[in-house]
């Protein structure tokens, strides 16, 4: 009878080390072999772009009169954003420590086929009259060659986000930001395209981070952020 207490005593002892040895692993060994499979991400934030809308042509100094101007020659894909009394900034190699201030004049009615130099393809074009009002004239010469930008709006900060950064399916638009080491979906409103990011108009504020690689996580899902950001 001694002797049956004695192993029962031992696999009680077996027993119960067995279960705090498991309850051990599952507290500890299961959420930390759980996280070697969250998605490492990096995020980033929205990025203020200065936007300056103009419109950029090639053409030269000519001469009305005594008023010096300047004839560019403006891609027809360009011309629709064109007005007169826009300003216009002209710089040239033959003035390269400044440049000349100046306002669209006139548009040319008429169209015209044009090589603007001998590497470059035709394109159609519509000329564009700009006087000259701020600068010094007296160094101009008739057929200096000109780079003219003409403003076609108000200059303004964008707030962007690379394309890369953003999803889209059937709602729309979406990016997903860090919220507690999970990622949430957010949907956007998109503006302004650049060449390798959009304007974001609303849907993401300054304080929000967003996940740089949404094609490794989902709504909901738990991530481990990149030590480096």
């Amino acid at each position: 009878m001694t002797k049956g207490r004695k192993i029962f005593s031992i696999l009680k002892t077996v027993l119960i080390s067995a279960l705090i040895f498991s309850a051990a692993y599952i507290a500890f060994a299961v959420p930390e072999a759980a996280e070697t499979f969250m998605p490492v991400v990096g995020t980033i934030g929205l990025e203020a772009c200065e936007y300056k809308p103009y419109v950029t042509a090639k053409g030269a100094i000519v001469k009305k009169g005594e008023q010096f101007c300047a004839v560019v020659a403006v891609n027809e894909a360009d011309i629709s954003l064109v007005e007169t009394g826009q300003s216009v900034i002209l710089s040239g190699a033959a003035f390269p420590d400044g440049s000349y201030s100046g306002t669209v004049n006139s548009i040319s009615d008429t169209a015209y086929t044009s090589a603007l130099s001998s590497v470059s393809a035709p394109e159609t074009v519509v000329d564009v009259v700009v006087f000259i009002d701020e600068g010094d004239t007296s160094k101009l010469r008739t057929g200096y060659s000109v780079t003219a930008q003409l403003k076609t709006g108000e200059e303004r900060t964008l707030n962007m986000l690379p394309y890369s950064a953003i999803c889209q399916d059937d709602r729309g638009e979406y990016v997903y930001v860090l919220k507690n080491n999970t990622a949430v979906r957010r949907d956007i409103v998109t503006g302004m395209e650049l060449s390798d990011k959009t304007e974001i108009i609303s849907g993401v504020t300054a304080e929000d981070r967003v996940l740089s690689s949404p094609k490794l996580v989902y709504d909901g899902g738990r991530v481990r952020v990149n030590p480096s950001d």
